[in-house]
């Protein structure tokens, strides 16, 4: 249901902090700028739901109406 702490490590190629971030905020800024949905907890934490990175296919969109006329080609 959601990614654990080395499938998003893996996704953000983050692992620990640097330059006076934490690893944590590192990954929610990396998340942030390449637009994956992601809701913070409250330790600061990303935390990913997988339904957001696994692409549902779009319904099959009805055909558009033709005439008749044009149909028999």
């Amino acid at each position: 249901m959601f990614l654990n702490d080395e499938e998003l490590a893996e996704l953000t190629g983050i692992r620990k902090g640097r330059d006076g971030k934490s690893r944590e905020q590192l990954q929610c800024e990396h998340l942030r700028k390449v637009g994956i949905p992601f809701y913070p907890n409250a330790r600061g934490k990303p935390v990913v739901v997988t339904e957001a990175l696994i692409g549902r296919q779009p319904e099959p969109s009805k055909p558009k109406w033709q005439p008749k006329v044009l149909q028999l080609r």
